[in-house]
């Protein structure tokens, strides 16, 4: 084997493990996206229902002002 010839098998190693961890390191990134927007789903799902709780606890707490004013 020649010396041109083990550059160019370093050099195809060498792309070929820089490629195997760039699609790796994109396969992360994908995942964690998906992953954080199923969490915006929850969070606006969260939202929702505290918002609602707090509506609710406002009105039993005008009742309860209104009970105790009698």
């Amino acid at each position: 084997m020649t010396i041109e010839q083990a550059f160019m098998v370093g050099v195809g190693l060498a792309i070929a493990v820089g490629g195997w961890f760039f699609k790796r390191i994109f396969k992360l990134l994908d995942d964690g996206a998906s992953k954080m927007s199923t969490l915006e789903v929850d969070v606006a799902k969260l939202k929702t229902t505290s918002s609602e709780t707090h509506s609710r606890l406002d009105r039993i707490e005008e009742k309860l002002d209104r009970l105790l004013e009698r």
